[in-house]
């Protein structure tokens, strides 16, 4: 095989390696992103449980306020009874009075509701918090993993730079040319023949064009793409000359 065409081979596998590593390091910031993302979710559940517990727990306060308001005014209005002089007043006096303690049962219900509930969130609060820190320590290993994947790609973008840079050097100034052409157009340089047929296109190749490519002593590009052309078939001698 043309030397050339080894190395071509050899630089378009390393293109497509450093290709690899380069998209997964540049799609570390979005992994990430989303794993931070899945974090701030279980941290959010979390404070909405207990901005829910400190809603409930004021909630509580402020009816304990209100039962207090009404039984001063039960208070008062027992006061006020004793006082009056016509039987309308007091019977106007019992009325509120009774409204006050109606009100004062609506109010302890309410507060029952609430306590309830309280029970309830604090269930859910103390699984929302095992629930955050079993996603802390799942999420710290895939950082750390993701760390380390990287770490190890960018070690290895080093090394296969370093070859990438040793084939450039070895290849026909022409050639790497050509190469580096077609690949920004292409997406790759170089391609192998397989049945007569360029599978870089996909397009059949002339019977004399395969014929030096079958070789692959020549630097041959496709006719249809420009893709330099291999072929992994073994070459066939051509029919030596028979006299009778």
């Amino acid at each position: 095989m043309h030397p050339d065409l080894e190395r071509l081979i050899e630089l378009q596998s390393v293109d497509a390696t450093i290709a690899r590593l380069n998209a997964e390091v540049a799609a570390l910031p979005k992994r990430m992103a989303a794993i931070e993302t899945k974090l701030n979710s279980a941290k959010a559940h979390v404070e909405k449980v207990k901005a829910a517990m400190k809603a409930g727990e004021h909630a509580k306060r402020a009816h304990e306020g209100d039962i207090q308001t009404q039984q001063q005014k039960i208070s008062k209005y027992k006061d006020q009874s004793l006082n009056v002089k016509t039987n309308p007043e007091y019977k106007a006096l019992l009325q509120e009075i009774n409204f006050a303690e109606e009100a004062i049962k609506g109010l302890e219900d309410k507060i029952l509701e609430v306590m309830l509930d309280a029970d309830t969130k604090k269930d859910e609060l103390k699984a929302a918090e095992n629930e955050l820190k079993s996603e802390t320590a799942e999420i710290e290993h895939e950082k750390e993993q993701a760390r380390q994947i990287t770490a190890k790609d960018e070690a290895e973008l080093k090394s296969v730079h370093a070859k990438r840079d040793e084939l450039r050097k070895a290849i026909a100034p022409d050639t790497l040319q050509h190469y580096d052409r077609v690949s920004k157009f292409r997406g790759s340089g170089i391609a192998v023949e397989q049945n007569g047929m360029c599978m870089g296109c996909r397009v059949y190749l002339r019977p004399q064009v395969l014929q030096h490519v079958h070789t692959n002593n020549e630097i041959i590009p496709c006719d249809q793409c420009q893709r330099i052309l291999y072929s992994e078939a073994p070459a066939i001698a051509p029919p030596t000359d028979m006299t009778l």
